[in-house]
């Protein structure tokens, strides 16, 4: 009977473990935090509802995560890297010409803002500005989101006599303007064609290219 009862508590406590315990459990942590703020937003987002959705102990999460607010700064940092991931590899890409690139990171980055939207608006919009700026500094969100490698490609551009001389900084901006313009205006629903927003940039960008080329 004492061999059931124990055979029973530990067949509980595996059903239990089995979601969390296979990797790394911070990893989970976060994965299944955006997740949640994919599906309800971030005002949905606490260590109980993560508990609850992974199987796991609010003592687990405690052990990687000593607040709520200490989870939205790593949520925050892991989707930089998220971004970053889906935009740097396409500048990168020494086989495409400096405005197929260009043009191919204005799409990864409209689609990105798309496919993620609340993770976006964490990530650029107004609501967690301050949380944003202090604690993640310039260079760093630079890093994440490939500001630098949009840089370098222009540069690039200027070096090959592609895109005209000028304050590649400027120019940066002015990219990065229109795009995440675009995105936010999509996601947030004020762009009447929404359906189409990749047929919009490609016109758009075409439009802004002209000003850029040689």
């Amino acid at each position: 009977m004492g061999k059931c009862i124990i055979e029973y508590i530990k067949d509980k406590c595996n059903k239990k473990t089995q979601n969390y315990h296979h990797g790394n459990l911070k990893e989970e942590l976060l994965k299944e935090s955006l997740k949640i703020i994919q599906d309800k937003g971030i005002e949905s987002l606490t260590l109980q509802v993560l508990a609850t959705q992974l199987g796991t102990s609010r003592s687990a999460i405690y052990r990687h995560f000593s607040s709520k607010n200490d989870l939205i700064n790593n949520v925050m940092m892991y989707g930089f890297d998220k971004f970053g991931k889906s935009i740097a590899p396409i500048l990168a890409k020494k086989d495409l010409s400096v405005m197929q690139r260009l043009k191919k990171m204005g799409q990864a980055y409209i689609n990105f803002a798309s496919t993620y939207p609340n993770l976006y608006r964490i990530l650029f919009g107004e609501k967690l500005k301050d949380v944003r700026e202090e604690n993640c500094e310039p260079e760093c969100e630079d890093q994440k989101n490939g500001f630098n490698s949009l840089i370098e490609l222009l540069q690039e551009g200027q070096d090959t006599n592609v895109i005209k001389k000028d304050d590649v900084l400027l120019q940066a901006q002015a990219i990065h303007s229109l795009i995440h313009g675009l995105s936010s205006l999509s996601i947030d629903g004020h762009i009447q064609i929404k359906e189409n927003i990749n047929s919009l940039f490609e016109y758009t960008f075409d439009t802004f290219i002209e000003g850029l080329s040689i």
